[in-house]
């Protein structure tokens, strides 16, 4: 972490305060304070780099899609489902506007079954699973992936309990 932080410092001093590469930094630094639970250290983090990339002019979106993906997922590792859910679908239409990245899509759909899940709603939970499915596959993976697999198994596990096995 030392190190990410010093980093970040840097390229403040070389970069400027909002350039890109120093939302990558705070991008780095809040996948860190993610994997040792400090969430609403990652959630400041990613809603900094955020703010920077909203800022700026050649983004593709891309990047903010995949920025909200991630705070999605630290909300949902904090159990706030609502804002978890807010991030995803956020992150799913600005994918589907820009139309590159099939993959992020499907990611994005895969964790809304997975809140859906959480809340025990497993029609949603699969409608979401299937169209992930679909996505994963139009980006050209097989059932071999891990995220196809894992998505595989979750629309199983929800139709054994839509049909009360």
């Amino acid at each position: 972490m030392k190190f990410h932080k010093q980093g970040l410092n840097i390229r403040k001093i070389n970069l400027g305060s909002n350039h890109v590469s120093v939302a990558s930094s705070l991008d780095d630094i809040a996948g860190i304070y993610q994997k040792v639970s400090e969430y609403e250290k990652a959630l400041k983090c990613l809603e900094e780099s955020l703010r920077i990339r909203k800022l700026q002019k050649d983004c593709d979106g891309m990047e903010i899609a995949t920025n909200l993906f991630g705070m999605g997922i630290v909300y949902a590792a904090n159990n706030d489902n609502n804002r978890a859910m807010e991030c995803y679908h956020s992150s799913l239409e600005i994918s589907c506007q820009v139309g590159t990245n099939p993959k992020l899509e499907a990611q994005a759909l895969h964790q809304i079954g997975c809140v859906y899940a959480t809340l025990f709603n497993y029609r949603d939970a699969l409608q979401n699973w299937r169209t992930s499915l679909s996505k994963y596959r139009e980006a050209g993976l097989d059932d071999d992936h891990y995220m196809v697999a894992c998505t595989l198994g979750n629309i199983e596990m929800a139709e054994n309990v839509l049909a009360g096995n």
